[in-house]
């Protein structure tokens, strides 16, 4: 038997590809023990390795010569389970050269060998390989690999239409229709293979053609949005412009809502060649608002109106554009004049309940808006009837319209009103899908089994970066993970955020990308007979919401992800941190409250080596003490506004640093008037203070931190992950904690770090700590000392997992112990 060190040394040398020290390691280990056949294994591995295949096969037959037939059979089918082993763990190290050659080997010593698993795990994997050369557009290399693959396996129907769109991307339109006819003959049925035909048939002119194409692409998938997409714009094209809108009304149909902007703007076209100026007008509208352009949505739904009287949509379409414009006056009076045409439409109704401003004028603002936003919800709930399935319908549709996610920034408990729109929710639910709202049993034994978690999420792409760590550090010898990704468009996310995402594929052990509506989620989620559902951020999209209000397994827990309860009677526990609560937290939440150690997320630290830009790339001033204030601008309440004037008063080189909303200048502007007014009760101008950031992308944003001097944290909703941001960067942190857990973020954070000399019990207090951080360097430097000494703290942290794994246990056993009694 080998000895495990000398295994250990020719494998480090393998992996490090260092072919030479393996030969000589191993004639030397051949020299002691001649008798270890292992050793000429991996000698002619490492020759065949340096692509030198003749002296790899004249070790194997040196061993082979020595012995009878029986031992030559016996030792061949030792060698080929040799080498399948390495062509399996060279695929898992995604050396796919060294696994091809290795394979390819196996058939000088059987030419007869055959292993269809290990094959298509080594197609599979080239042909992976070879998509991601193309996505980066490095055709030519993507080209070879696709033919490196055909060799190997020349029925792969996939490589072939592969290769079909590379030679299409080469613009060698002959070859890519000669790919793509041989992917039809080995799968005819497949609507991709007909749809790049049709691609193909375009480019050479052949448009009748590619029409054929296309039809029989919806042939093999009726709902082939792509195909009709492009036999729209071929009808187009033609002007036939009644079959072009026709078509691309089935697109519509077909798209989810927020990938539907590209098709109205190309039924608007159609509509202006037509002539039919008010429904050209009517789909540009729909186009814009999807594009966020809201100012010029409205412009184009008033010209539509000026003609025409117009559905419900419509309207709700024109009171969200207002509302995203911080023109909640406007929202108001449009839905008023709407319901004088649809008075009892409970979308209208729900809409003008909902209406918040995103930046608050005044405090007296937020108490009037709150008692409007409680009043009404009360309306609502009392004036909704379910007697009827169109009355049902109505009121699921309604719910669907809005979230209540910018209550929470008013800085107030809202336990109760929570509480009732959630109920008022699952009572819509349990009418709609009464199946999905029944008690669930935990499946038994369930000790004898793993415990089966899952996660359904709309924002994994970016507040997953919270709760990965769960998924990835979970004992996998005692639980099963599920994800559930119901973003549903891909396209609104950038490619570094995609990435992150991805990462949920590797931690878990089944992933499931849902593109459709509630029930189909709710069905897939409910086949997988979980025992625990996680709905990491309640509140934050309206499908997430109502999913939230169904019974999809026996247990079901949110998390601080969106620290606010969700108040649904379904959700169990609120899965929270041990360091950010306060001593009667329990008072906040309508579920049961679950204080996870520390902060209770086990994060990743960011990867800070990315950017090379300095502060004048950020308009510092040459002389200023920057002082980062980053959160959402909807989060900064306007009691808070003399903070920054306060501290201006006492250092004069202080710049404040805010980032512009990523929902559009009128909220950036907004705000900016807001804090002119600060300011100016303090006869200072703002604008010699302050200085407002496009937003950026994330290596810039950490550069940023890391050339900042200091972070003020938000009152009311404190920084979550941009404080463990700032952390990373050594970058010290001020931050007063109020009553409830979303303003407690950065305390709990701070306190892990066992940092509390920027914590401060009063805004006055915060204002003095701010002041000296900026003024007295010394200070700021031991600050960020001791940050850079214990910021590990807060990162990759095992204890909450620990935990974690514990609370699992521990409900699903009193689950099953309260059902059973």
């Amino acid at each position: 038997m080998i000895e495990q060190q000398k295994f250990e040394q020719i494998n480090v040398f393998l992996n490090q590809e260092d072919h030479q020290n393996v030969i000589e390691l191993l004639k030397n280990f051949i020299e002691e023990t001649p008798a270890e056949l292992i050793y000429y294994w991996y000698l002619g591995l490492a020759y065949l390795l340096q692509e030198n295949e003749n002296l790899a096969q004249e070790v194997w037959l040196s061993v082979f010569l020595q012995g009878s037939l029986e031992e030559v059979e016996q030792w061949t089918t030792e060698l080929i389970s040799f080498l399948e082993i390495k062509v399996q763990e060279n695929i898992i190290q995604k050396k796919l050269g060294n696994a091809k050659v290795i394979y390819e080997a196996i058939f000088i010593i059987d030419a007869d060998y055959e292993n269809t698993e290990l094959l298509d795990s080594l197609v599979e994997a080239l042909s992976l390989f070879a998509s991601d050369l193309s996505f980066n557009k490095d055709y030519e290399a993507a080209l070879e690999v696709y033919l490196e693959t055909l060799n190997l396996n020349p029925a792969h129907s996939i490589s072939w239409h592969s290769l079909s769109l590379t030679y299409y991307n080469l613009e060698d339109y002959v070859k890519a229709e000669e790919s793509i006819q041989r992917a039809i003959r080995l799968d005819s049925r497949s609507a991709e293979n007909y749809h790049v035909l049709g691609l193909i048939l375009e480019k050479i002119e052949n448009n009748d053609s590619a029409i054929k194409a296309y039809q029989k692409a919806i042939e093999q998938d009726a709902k082939f949005t792509h195909a009709y997409d492009k036999l729209g714009d071929i009808y187009l094209q033609k002007n036939e412009v009644d079959k072009a809108i026709e078509t691309y009304q089935i697109v519509l149909d077909l798209t989810p809502y927020p990938s539907k902007a590209p098709i109205f703007n190309k039924i608007a076209t159609a509509y202006e060649i037509a002539e039919n100026k008010p429904l050209a007008s009517l789909n540009l509208g729909y186009y814009a608002y999807l594009i966020n352009n809201n100012k010029e949505a409205i412009l184009n739904f008033e010209e539509f109106l000026a003609s025409e009287i117009g559905d419900v949509r419509i309207y709700t379409t024109i009171a969200h554009c207002y509302m995203s414009l911080d023109q909640p006056l406007s929202a108001i009076t449009l839905i008023k004049k709407s319901l004088n045409l649809f008075p009892s439409n409970l979308s209208l109704i729900r809409l003008n309940q909902a209406v918040l401003p995103l930046i608050y004028k005044d405090t007296e603002e937020i108490r009037a808006y709150r008692n409007r936003f409680s009043y009404f919800l009360i309306q609502l709930i009392e004036n909704t009837n379910l007697t009827t399935k169109e009355e049902q319908y109505e009121a699921f549709k309604s719910a669907q319209l809005v979230t209540n996610f910018f209550l929470g920034y008013q800085g107030k408990n809202d336990l109760e009103i929570q509480k009732q729109y959630a109920n008022y929710v699952h009572l819509i639910m349990n009418k709609i899908y009464p199946q999905w709202c029944q008690s669930i049993s935990i499946e038994q034994p369930y000790y004898q089994r793993k415990i089966r978690i899952g996660y359904v999420s709309c924002r994994l792409h970016n507040l997953g970066i919270l709760y990965l760590g769960w998924l990835k550090y979970l004992d996998n010898s005692k639980f099963e993970t599920y994800v559930y990704d119901v973003s549903g468009n891909d396209k609104n996310i950038k490619n570094e955020r995609l990435k992150f995402r991805d990462e949920f594929k590797i931690y878990s052990n089944h992933m499931q990308f849902i593109t459709g509506e509630i029930d189909e989620i709710a069905s897939s989620i409910v086949a997988d007979h979980l025992d625990i559902l996680i709905f990491p951020e309640i509140g934050l999209d309206s499908k997430i919401n109502l999913l939230s209000c169904l019974r999809l397994a026996p247990i079901q827990c949110t998390t601080w992800a969106h620290p606010i309860t969700s108040g649904s009677p379904t959700i169990d526990y609120f899965l929270s941190s041990e360091l950010m609560e306060p001593e009667n937290g329990e008072k906040h939440y309508s579920e049961k409250l679950v204080r996870l150690p520390n902060i209770g997320f086990c994060i990743e630290p960011p990867n800070l080596s990315v950017s090379d830009k300095q502060r004048s790339d950020f308009q510092f001033r040459g002389d200023s003490i920057v002082y980062l204030s980053c959160q959402s601008l909807f989060k900064y309440l306007p009691q808070h506004d003399y903070i920054f004037p306060s501290i201006a008063q006492q250092n004069k080189f202080a710049q404040f640093v805010f980032l512009d909303s990523y929902l559009g200048s009128p909220i950036t502007d907004n705000f900016k008037k807001r804090i002119d007014k600060a300011f100016a009760k303090f006869n200072l101008n703002y604008e010699d203070y302050c200085s407002f950031l496009r937003q950026v992308p994330p290596p810039e944003y950490l550069r940023l931190n890391q050339l900042a001097d200091v972070f003020l944290d938000s009152f009311g909703w404190s920084g979550g992950i941009t404080t463990t941001e700032a952390i990373a960067c050594s970058l010290p942190v001020v931050s007063c904690p109020s009553e409830m857990m979303r303003a407690r973020h950065s305390y709990g954070i701070l306190r892990m770090l066992g940092l509390t000399e920027t914590i401060a019990q009063t805004e006055a207090e915060y204002i003095e700590i701010a002041v000296r951080l900026g003024l007295d360097q010394e200070w700021r430097q031991f600050i960020r000392d001791k940050i850079t000494a214990n910021k590990h703290r807060i990162f990759n942290d095992q204890e909450c997992i620990s935990a974690l794994e514990i609370f699992f246990q521990q409900a699903v056993e009193n689950h099953s112990n309260n059902v059973s009694t």
